[in-house]
């Protein structure tokens, strides 16, 4: 297995489709990734050498994508910050509701479960 800015990749497959394991790496990316860098479609993962790979991660680094923890870190901190400053999407988020105009009444019935268990709980507690 080739080891990838923290991701195993598999050795038979086919590099174009091994690379969007890698998360913020999709298959859009990889495909502009590999004409600027001149690698042929067909390659394989096995087939990555060193300079491929040192060329690979150049590439991300230089348009400065983010990926694995720094991404995931960064859509965390987004969300606190909506929450924070408590706009309609971030408390959407904080009650556990779909936050992209979905309906509710009909669709959505485990978030709906979800957050009326807190609701509950909460007025549990205000009880007391």
């Amino acid at each position: 297995m080739v080891y990838v800015l923290g991701v195993n990749l598999k050795n038979n497959s086919k590099a174009l489709y091994s690379i969007p394991k890698i998360y913020g790496i999709g298959c859009f990316l990889t495909k502009i990734m590999f004409n600027h860098l001149n690698l042929g479609l067909d390659l394989r993962t096995k087939d990555l050498t060193q300079n491929v790979l040192v060329k690979i991660l150049k590439w991300v680094d230089k348009n400065k994508i983010l990926v694995e923890s720094s991404l995931k870190q960064k859509i965390i901190s987004d969300i606190t910050k909506l929450k924070s400053i408590k706009t309609y999407r971030g408390l959407r988020h904080a009650y556990n509701l779909p936050v992209r105009g979905q309906r509710t009444k009909t669709n959505a019935s485990s978030s709906r479960r979800k957050s009326n268990r807190n609701a509950i709980k909460t007025k549990n507690d205000k009880k007391f």
